[in-house]
């Protein structure tokens, strides 16, 4: 399976959410904190559209 840009990006921007919100659990020792902070981030990626959701509608 070969990737296009689009996809690297999207892994790029959710590992790197995910790796600040693991660094940030690991500092306090809180699950919540790592848990909270996996959401926002992520979360506001996808509605700044920094994280892309497949389109799978038909094309015209």
């Amino acid at each position: 399976m070969t990737y296009n840009s689009k996809d690297k990006l999207n892994a790029f921007h959710l590992t790197g959410s995910v790796g600040v919100s693991t660094l940030l659990g690991l500092l306090t020792g809180s699950w919540v904190v790592f848990l909270v902070m996996s959401i926002l981030l992520v979360g506001t990626s996808l509605l700044t559209g920094e994280i892309r959701i497949p389109d799978h509608r038909p094309r015209r």
